[in-house]
């Protein structure tokens, strides 16, 4: 029995990253370089593409050939980018370059701005925004001003005017369920939501094991965002649609609606939906998304 050392193993590995590298058109050359400057330290993962066992190996296939528009899926509080796990193989499935950014929620809303910002400069062509609830303010503030913005959409979502606040907004019976944590260290008080009331509050339409869930990772917002003024309105000069959830009970219907209206957004309501309709109607959402993707259309 030959006997396999540590060298030996360490000279497979990389030659089998090396390969895999390779594959991905990287470059013999370009890998190697990767691997010795220890920027890799594992084969990469494969973007947008299937991988399939042959008899010469492993062949990378692209999955659809982008349709040269971008998407940026912004989350709210108590959620974060996985909220849209629904919605993204639809897109993906259509060709769109999805982004979904994770906003820190830990200081103020110009910081999840700027979050939003180094994501959304990343997408070169025609994009669409996507907000949904406080995930509305961000794009409302980040899209101002981008000319490959061809479109907003907001689901059950935040659409302040310059100069507005959240907190100025009537809030719906389930916000009585949300409690303020100061953390040590001057860190900030943050706003939580009561698990055991999570459900019925936020996600009533979604199926109890995933709602418990959602309830267990929830992420919480820095209590300054209630009180930071919007600086810019993107939906003023950008054409909106705007999904209103039937029985929200964070955002009222009729404030949705009264968002909806100042913007003159194309809208639907969903009547059966709760606030996480991004969760529990992920086709009515892949839906506007694609009406705004495809406004310019014959």
């Amino acid at each position: 029995m030959t006997e396999t050392t540590d060298s030996d193993s360490e000279t497979t590995s990389r030659s089998t990253r090396r390969r895999f590298l390779g594959q991905l058109a990287l470059g013999g050359a370009a890998g190697a370089a990767l691997l010795a400057s220890g920027v890799l330290s594992s084969p990469l993962p494969a973007v947008a593409a299937t991988l399939r066992e042959s008899e010469t190996g492993v062949e990378l296939t692209p999955t659809v050939r982008s349709n040269g528009i971008n998407v940026v899926l912004v989350h709210g509080v108590w959620a974060d980018a996985t909220s849209y796990s629904g919605v993204i193989p639809l897109l993906l499935e259509e060709g769109y370059t999805v982004y979904a950014p994770q906003l820190p929620l830990t200081t103020h809303l110009a910081d999840d701005v700027t979050a939003a910002l180094g994501v959304i400069q990343q997408a070169k062509g025609p994009t669409v925004l996507v907000g949904h609830s406080y995930g509305g303010v961000i794009i409302t503030n980040a899209g101002a001003g981008l000319s490959n913005v061809i479109g907003l959409v907001y689901c059950n979502a935040f659409a302040p005017d310059m100069g507005e606040v959240l907190g100025q907004y009537s809030p719906g019976p389930g916000l009585a369920n949300v409690f303020p944590v100061t953390y040590p260290n001057n860190f900030g008080t943050f706003l939580f939501f009561n698990q055991q009331k999570f459900r019925e509050s936020f996600c009533a339409d979604v199926e109890r094991r995933k709602a418990s869930i959602m309830a267990t990772v929830q992420k919480p917002a820095n209590v300054n965002i209630l009180s930071d003024p919007t600086t810019a309105v993107a939906w003023k000069s950008i054409p909106s649609w705007y999904l209103i959830g039937g029985k929200d009970q964070l955002l009222p219907p009729s404030v949705q609606q009264f968002f909806a209206s100042r913007m003159k957004a194309t809208t639907v309501t969903v009547p059966e939906s709760s606030h996480a309709s991004i969760v529990s109607h992920p086709h009515k959402v892949f839906e506007l998304i694609q009406a705004a993707a495809k406004q310019n259309d014959d």
